[in-house]
């Protein structure tokens, strides 16, 4: 394809990148959960109390598993860039060495039997 180029070291790259996005996204859940758990205990026991608690408990556990998800899949993208970028490297070097046999063989000559 015309004007398209592989370069592993730039894949690698944004797969680092991605990891850097993946730490500050769950550094960034670590605060806000920490700042509001701080809030956790001031509902009280009556009844309101006990729904406030209760709506705080489903909107956190659901805040939580949204980016906990998002954390699990920019860690998969950033495995998955590594592989290709190996992938692709292991690829080129079997296309080189079989061109340089074929060229070792067309240096040699035709074969004798």
């Amino acid at each position: 394809m015309a004007g398209f180029d592989v370069d592993p070291a730039t894949m690698r790259q944004s797969a680092d990148e991605l990891d850097a996005a993946k730490d500050d996204v769950q550094a960034l859940l670590d605060e806000f959960t920490a700042a509001v758990g701080q809030y956790a205990d001031a509902f009280g026991g009556d009844i309101i109390g006990t729904a406030g608690g209760i709506a705080h408990d489903a909107c956190m556990g659901a805040v939580s598993d949204c980016f906990a998800g998002i954390v699990e899949d920019l860690t998969g993208l950033a495995e998955a860039l590594r592989g290709m970028a190996d992938d692709h490297e292991s690829a080129e070097e079997e296309v080189v060495q079989a061109f340089t046999r074929l060229q070792s063989d067309l240096e040699s000559g035709p074969a004798k039997g």
